[in-house]
């Protein structure tokens, strides 16, 4: 059963033009300057958003392989479905939902960029992804920031945004559950 309690929200205002904060999100080359270092992105509905985070790991375990664009309305809103990361593997089984919008605050100059994620479920497992996914929201959110006032993500030494705290423990399972 779908928790509607569990929705985590992330807002950010920067300077950029509203047209810069949508290329960040709907491209590869944005996606990549910030979010991933490397993406499959297909900007319509029904097109993939893949991204790549563990480049080192076996296909299918790289990311968020085989999630696609649910909405799209340009230079306002993107939908996407979205997968958990493989240390959550029952959790990985079934979508989540993404939502990014944009606002113009100042013309030319300021864009306010909203996330919303749903969709999590009731358990263990979930409420673990969902404490991963509030922690990882922040350290992307963080990295847009950076990568639209001061530049691209190097991918050898990320930038990690100041106050993010220590990445969530994962609880140690030796089942996965049918």
């Amino acid at each position: 059963m779908i928790n509607a309690s569990k929705v985590i929200r992330k807002e950010t205002i920067t300077t950029a033009t509203v047209a810069d904060a949508w290329k960040a999100w709907t491209t590869v080359e944005g996606v990549t300057s910030f979010f991933v270092p490397k993406a499959n992105i297909e900007p319509v509905v029904g097109g993939r958003y893949e991204l790549f985070s563990s480049l080192k790991a076996p296909k299918g375990f790289q990311g968020t392989e085989g999630c696609k664009i649910l909405g799209l309305e340009p230079l306002k809103h993107l939908a996407f479905d979205f997968i958990a990361p493989p240390q959550f593997p029952n959790v990985r089984r079934l979508r989540t939902r993404v939502d990014v919008l944009f606002d113009q605050v100042v013309k030319g100059g300021a864009v306010k960029v909203g996330l919303v994620h749903s969709g999590f479920i009731e358990g263990e497992e979930w409420d673990e992804f969902f404490d991963f996914s509030y922690w990882n929201w922040d350290l992307v959110v963080g990295r847009f920031q950076y990568r639209l006032s001061v530049g691209p993500i190097d991918w050898n030494k990320p930038y990690v945004p100041h106050g993010i705290g220590v990445r969530p423990e994962r609880k140690l399972r030796d089942h996965i559950s049918s």
